[in-house]
């Protein structure tokens, strides 16, 4: 996260951002997070506007029909991400964000994004029940639980998803209550849903389109529908927080693990070296119990580095986590130890023309000390690219989509 002049970066806003550019010396209009939050699902999947920041961020890994399960390169990894940012000026409303990325079989990974004023009924999110939408794209909790999604993208593909939730919510932090550094307002409400059996349809890519130029989707594809069976991970926080002084970015981690059971991790780094006492993580077990890790007892060795093509940026790329004091909630095992290996190299996003971040969000192979089975999960490498610190002020523009480049 996961996730500088936070007033311009809309991913660092929804982790670890300001919500608003108030005048000195004005109290802010929106709720800051607290402990206690008293949690109501599924009201609490739905759009919170009492607090200027949310964001609704879903990864995945989806297997056609009748392909080997066994074989890497059948598999389909997708994110597709929904922001939200409260805009300053009074009655202004608010801006909402989205972002698809996919790659899969003989598809080098690409990403599309959008950007639209809710005010304008271009975008939404619904105050009652989980229904937030930007143009055609959308995710929503029907009554049973499931969560829809659809959206598509000219030369990235499209997705027509059902998924349910198997494990979660699982609430992170202190019963939700996330701190992202040691300030007051630098926190959120942050839960997981990390185990979503998934069914439904993958469109490939397809030609152009000139129906929708400059959209960033590309409904009537001619590519035929794929069927796909596989697994989703959600995540969904909100808040109204402060990224603390010398914070530059942070490392995010979501596995899901052989065994049935799933690893979340964040780290926040300091721009001197090092991270911040607050980062932390959660273990869930296959029953649901969960297990809160403090950063200080997981060690992260980077096993290389990566330089996009694209920026410059030069990230870390696989990992191997090891948390030698970890006690299986159930089992009672001490340690765990992970390897985690970037499925393909280039995963950048560069969001010239909605969030105007360059960040690592990509697919990642997950092994196991002690299992056989290898699993897959995602991570999230935001602030590497120092410039982004430096990003001028957003000029908002009323509505825009665009492609993204592989």
């Amino acid at each position: 996260m996961i996730k500088k002049d936070l007033s311009v970066i809309v991913v660092y806003l929804l982790l670890l951002g300001t919500a608003s550019a108030q005048p000195p010396g004005q109290a802010p209009d929106f709720l800051v997070p607290e402990p206690g939050y008293e949690w109501s699902f599924p009201r609490d999947h739905a759009n919170h506007s009492e607090y200027a920041l949310e964001w609704w961020y879903y990864t995945g890994h989806l297997l056609p029909d009748g392909a080997d399960p066994t074989v890497d390169a059948n598999w389909i990894h997708l994110q597709l991400t929904f922001f939200r940012n409260a805009i300053p000026a009074a009655g202004a409303g608010q801006l909402y964000f989205a972002h698809l990325a996919i790659s899969g079989p003989e598809m080098p990974f690409a990403f599309a994004e959008h950007i639209a004023r809710g005010t304008l009924g271009e975008a939404g999110s619904d105050e009652t029940v989980q229904h937030v939408w930007l143009d055609t794209w959308r995710a929503s909790v029907l009554p049973d639980g499931s969560h829809v999604l659809e959206a598509e993208a000219e030369g990235v593909g499209g997705i027509r998803l059902l998924a349910k939730p198997t494990l979660g919510p699982v609430l992170n932090g202190d019963d939700g209550f996330s701190r992202k550094g040691p300030g007051g307002s630098e926190a959120s409400y942050y839960y997981s849903l990390p185990r979503m059996e998934t069914e439904g349809w993958f469109y490939p890519r397809s030609s152009h389109d000139p129906r929708h130029e400059g959209r960033g989707h590309a409904e009537g594809s001619d590519a035929a529908p794929v069927a796909v069976t596989g697994t989703l991970w959600m995540d969904h926080e909100f808040g109204n927080q402060q990224l603390g002084e010398g914070l530059t970015g942070w490392d995010w981690w979501g596995l899901k693990l052989p065994g049935g059971e799933a690893l979340m991790l964040y780290r926040i780094r300091r721009g001197a070296g090092g991270f911040i006492d607050e980062s932390e993580g959660t273990f869930t077990a296959a029953d649901g119990t969960t297990v809160r890790i403090p950063f200080d007892e997981v060690k992260v060795e980077p096993s290389s580095e990566w330089t996009s093509p694209h920026t410059g940026v030069v990230y870390p790329h696989g990992w191997t986590i090891t948390i030698p004091s970890f006690v299986h909630p159930t089992s009672g095992k001490s340690g765990l130890t992970l390897t985690v290996t970037p499925v393909t190299a280039d995963q950048e996003l560069r969001t010239d023309r909605s969030t105007r971040v360059t960040y690592y969000e990509g697919a990642v192979r997950v092994e196991r000390e002690g299992f056989d089975e290898r699993t897959f999960g995602f991570v999230e490498l935001v602030g590497y690219d120092t410039e982004q610190a430096k990003a001028q002020p957003l000029d908002l523009p009323v509505s825009s989509g665009s492609d993204g480049g592989e």
